[in-house]
């Protein structure tokens, strides 16, 4: 009986290519279902959005989304949940709708289109007193939808609207759960020259990098340069440079998956189309120790990628282009630095600062529900009577 409960719910998962639900105050909620031409289609309103948000990164961006459907799950079944007030684009927010396992109960899903290389996602979503409104049209669209027995909200920051409309999931009793990644080094970008000096944070690798540099400086100067277009030899430059070290080795390079390189090669093209790509390079002697993959974007600059010559170990390359880096926003008036990615060590020694990233589930219905219950009770009731 369940198997066909199961069955039934399954089959559920429609194709219409939009909805829609009209709510107070003129707002409109709309869902668009189709392929990633939907984000095409959506894509000039929604770049007008994201310069309206109060918090706006590049990852929001049509084109960030574009790239990571194009080259990660291409043929993904989209759906863009917008809000509008008289026509006016107020929210927008990108799912992929898919069928899945939780604990090995199959579910429709409804997730962000995104993974660990995205950095973060959120819905887009105007700031201003009708923020609030916007949001609780949103939730109550969403719920209401038949297409789903799980909502996936990953990578998401905290304060984000993904974590607002967790919020009203949970305080109108849905099963939840709320797991927290690991968190992402901020570095605030000094103001002054004298300020830099006191980078990084432990004063001995400060005398380090001071005596790394007067050594190189005796063979053959640093070379550090940035790339503002989307050059394919220095990319895959970059590329083979990340492909030489432990993550090649783990499988975990760009250079080791075809998706990955399509994904980040479309990125660099829009990016720099748009004018927020800069490719950092540190050369000694003509050979690269250094790269940053970098998106520089509201006075921030963003790092997805990051490598090293791990043959220079001793030089501390990592170390190095990241002063370098410094010293260029600040000349460019970019006040922070953020190094997309986990809060790991070498990160850490620049800055005590770390923007905190959760993933968000939602479960709804019968099948939600035994979802649940199977991964959050059954299983660990299971484990313990066992161990």
């Amino acid at each position: 009986m369940a198997a066909k409960i199961l069955t039934d719910a399954i089959g559920m998962i429609h194709s219409q290519t939009e909805q829609t639900t009209h709510f107070p105050s003129t707002l409109s909620v709309y869902a668009q279902r189709g392929g990633v031409e939907i984000v095409d289609r959506l894509a000039d309103e929604w770049r007008d959005l994201c310069d309206q948000s109060a918090d706006d990164q590049p990852f929001y961006r049509p084109e960030f989304i574009r790239a990571h459907i194009r080259a990660k799950i291409p043929g993904a079944k989209v759906v863009v949940i917008t809000v509008r007030q008289e026509g006016r684009l107020r929210l927008l927010l990108p799912l992929v709708e898919e069928l899945g396992t939780f604990s090995k109960v199959p579910v429709r899903k409804l997730r962000s289109p995104v993974d660990m290389h995205c950095g973060r996602f959120d819905a887009v979503r105007c700031s201003g007193p009708e923020s609030d409104a916007v949001m609780s049209a949103t939730w109550n669209y969403l719920k209401e939808m038949d297409s789903w027995d799980l909502l996936q909200l990953r990578y998401a920051p905290q304060g984000s609207a993904v974590s607002r409309l967790f919020s009203m999931a949970e305080g109108e009793g849905f099963l939840t759960i709320q797991e927290p990644g690991r968190p992402n080094p901020y570095v605030p970008v000094p103001a002054a020259p004298e300020l830099l000096e006191r980078m990084p944070r432990s004063s001995r690798l400060r005398t380090k990098l001071r005596q790394i540099r007067r050594q190189i400086g005796e063979k053959s100067p640093m070379k550090f340069y940035r790339v503002d277009q989307a050059d394919p030899d220095a990319l895959d430059r970059l590329f083979a440079l990340e492909a030489s070290g432990w993550k090649g080795q783990d499988g975990g390079a760009v250079n080791c998956n075809p998706s990955f390189r399509q994904f980040f090669r479309e990125l660099a093209d829009s990016a720099a189309r748009f004018g927020y790509f800069s490719l950092y390079m540190l050369e000694v002697e003509g050979q690269l120790i250094a790269a940053h993959y970098s998106l520089v974007y509201r006075e921030r600059c963003h790092s997805p990628i990051v490598a090293f010559n791990e043959k220079f170990r001793e030089f501390a390359p990592g170390h190095l282009i990241v002063g370098e880096i410094l010293r260029d926003c600040m000349a460019r008036g970019i006040t922070g630095y953020d190094i997309t990615g986990e809060d790991q060590e070498w990160k850490m020694k620049w800055t005590d600062q770390a923007l905190s990233v959760n993933h968000f589930s939602v479960f709804k219905g019968r099948i939600g529900r035994m979802a649940y219950g199977v991964g959050v009770r059954l299983k660990p009731s299971l484990r313990r009577i066992l161990s």
